[in-house]
């Protein structure tokens, strides 16, 4: 490559030596160099096999580490993922003592690949495409699946426009869901189904950071479908992007406050008619959370509040036999999480962190006229456990997780969970 490379640099570098203004001849040259130097770098990229840089430890526009490595690229195609393996151990006895086994099982939960692409500093392409429980095949629980997919148009911090397939800005785990960025073995039960993570709907909106430190993101998504609601919850009416019914479309948006490194509070809501048929009366759903969360000095702290309604007006009306008369008017949730880096306090770069992290949550607080809420969703969970990270980019958890319901139907597990980001 050498021998190549220096005839070709002496050449080129000649050839301006013969221009009349010397101003114009200096820029040449120099444009010249830079080029010839980004060759020279390609080029043993190439020869050597060199990867795309591993994700760091932050993330950017609101999105997960490895999720906006595409932010910082300097153009082009950005690749990067995450994935993750977990085994459940299930007690063999409910909550009330009755014994009831339940099969243990360790499952390649996801592999996600992240494409981006960059076109120039104003134009960003980013998308997720996720292969759940390592396989497809008829009869398996497998999925392939796009998380997210839209354009950035980046035109000043303050203001940005974002259009696609977008996450809905709610809570830490639904934007934020990368294995090694959260505590416990499993995403929180409150981020799971009062905030059905990983919640993404196709819309436009914006986003930026204002002063005062200050971000924000709002879109007008299509609303949820109300038709595959149910007693646990609002879950099955996500509609992801797939050919998603739009009568009724929806707002949703956040606003966080981060005064000081390290720490963050904040405020999210959603709201929208879920009925998207032209028949029976609107069910209007809405949901706000406040979250807050510490992190400095091997400390790590997250709280966060949730609360729903769903309007009586067009559940009333529905049959009795209706699943989804059985929708809670009024849902709510929340949980306190506390971990600490004991390895810290030697200097080490590995972390070890000792967490626990406690939960209420309710889908059936109340419920229409006619309908009996389920004990069973009455729900508190207390988790326990240990996280360790040779790098920030890898997590190894195991911990263990008290279930308890109303009808006193919870059952307790160990999990171990593996998890990384690219």
């Amino acid at each position: 490559m050498k021998s190549l490379l220096t005839p070709l640099m002496l050449a080129l570098l000649a050839a301006p030596a013969f221009a009349q203004e010397k101003p114009d001849a200096d820029q040449r040259i120099a444009e010249l160099e830079r080029r010839l130097n980004a060759m020279s770098q390609e080029l043993e990229a190439q020869k050597t096999g060199t990867a795309m840089p591993v994700a760091g430890e932050t993330g950017h526009f609101g999105m997960a580490p490895a999720a906006s490595k595409v932010y910082g690229s300097k153009g082009g195609l950005s690749i990067g993922g995450y994935g993750e393996m977990l085994y459940e151990n299930f007690d063999s006895k409910l909550q009330n003592g009755t014994y009831s086994p339940k099969a243990n099982t360790i499952d390649f939960v996801r592999q996600i690949l992240y494409v981006g692409y960059k076109f120039d500093e104003r134009i960003v392409f980013n998308t997720e495409i996720e292969f759940e429980h390592a396989k497809t095949a008829t009869g398996s629980a497998g999925e392939v699946a796009v998380e997210f997919a839209y354009l950035d148009f980046l035109l000043n911090p303050a203001f940005n426009v974002r259009a696609g397939m977008v996450l809905v800005p709610l809570g830490f785990v639904n934007e934020l869901h990368e294995p090694p960025t959260y505590l416990g073995a499993k995403r929180p039960g409150v981020e799971g189904t009062i905030i059905p993570t990983t919640w993404r709907e196709n819309g436009v909106g914006v986003h930026g950071e204002l002063p005062g430190h200050f971000t924000y993101r709002a879109y007008l998504i299509n609303g949820l479908n109300a038709s595959k609601f149910g007693a646990t919850g609002i879950r099955s009416g996500r509609q992801n992007g797939s050919k998603a019914l739009a009568e009724s479309l929806a707002l949703t948006g956040r606003l966080d406050w981060s005064p000081i490194p390290g720490t963050t509070f904040g405020l999210g809501a959603y709201t929208g008619n879920s009925n998207q048929s032209d028949s029976g009366e609107p069910i209007r759903t809405t949901l706000v959370e406040a979250h807050a969360e510490y992190r400095a000095r091997g400390l790590q702290l997250r709280g966060l509040y949730t609360r729903m309604t769903n309007s009586e007006n067009g559940l009333t009306g529905l049959a009795a036999t209706s699943a989804v008369k059985k929708l809670g008017t009024q849902q709510w949730g929340g949980y306190l999480e506390a971990g600490y880096d004991v390895l810290g306090l030697t200097g080490s770069k590995q972390a070890l962190i000792p967490y626990v992290r406690w939960e209420r949550l309710n889908t059936q607080q109340d419920v229409v006229a006619g309908v009996v809420a389920d004990l069973a969703n009455d729900q508190t969970l207390i988790t326990a456990g240990v996280a360790y990270k040779p790098i920030p980019q890898v997590a190894v958890k195991l911990d263990l997780t008290k279930a308890e319901n109303r009808a006193r139907t919870g059952r307790d597990q160990v999990s171990l969970a593996l998890g990384y980001y690219f």
